[in-house]
């Protein structure tokens, strides 16, 4: 049984720009999430179960004089469920999660010029097969993802979110000497940028 993978990295980069002055508020956060499932059953009376539910949450926030501050947040919760059960069947659940989230903001002091970036990504698969004896299979994703970023100075201020909330779930059951399959994907991106120069 393939189990959790979770990578969270947030990065606070203070390098000036040729755009911005000296001084100005960089922020970049990614945030690298994967679940995994694989239950397989090969003949025999058996059953396994499996339940991950893992939740991130990275924030950043950031301010400088003249009233420039720069702030952003992910939140993250992912719930993955897999079930098998056969007599002499050949039961397999496979389950697959991954999220990708980036956030970028520079932000210049006083009136300088501001820019912020985002992006959102969630792919969500599962596949359930039985073959030969009496057997079931079952998936089940809960996800809620969310994105947010508020940035401003003196000369304004700027905001963005993005939010995700999603359900995938697949059942599979049969008498024996019936063969099945079922295929569930789900796939979603958000972009959005802005800027104020």
């Amino acid at each position: 049984m393939l189990r959790v993978t979770a990578f969270s990295v947030a990065v606070v980069l203070f390098a000036g720009s040729t755009a911005f002055a000296t001084g100005a508020i960089d922020q970049l956060q990614n945030t690298t999430i994967g679940l995994g499932n694989t239950i397989q059953l090969l003949q025999g009376q058996q059953a396994a179960n499996t339940i991950q539910n893992l939740a991130v949450c990275n924030s950043q926030f950031l301010s400088r004089a003249c009233g420039a501050f720069a702030e952003q947040g992910l939140l993250a919760n992912l719930a993955q469920i897999g079930h098998a059960s056969g007599e002499c069947a050949i039961v397999g659940v496979m389950q697959n999660l991954s999220t990708l989230g980036i956030q970028t903001q520079l932000i210049g002091d006083c009136c300088g010029p501001k820019a912020q970036g985002q992006n959102l990504t969630l792919a969500a698969g599962q596949e359930l097969v039985k073959s030969e004896g009496p057997g079931a299979g079952s998936g089940l994703h809960q996800i809620v993802l969310r994105e947010d970023q508020t940035a401003g100075n003196t000369a304004g201020a700027m905001q963005q979110g993005a939010a995700i909330l999603g359900l995938q779930s697949s059942d599979l059951s049969g008498a024996a000497c019936a063969t099945g399959s079922v295929s569930s994907q789900m796939c979603v991106t958000t972009v959005q940028s802005e800027a104020a120069l």
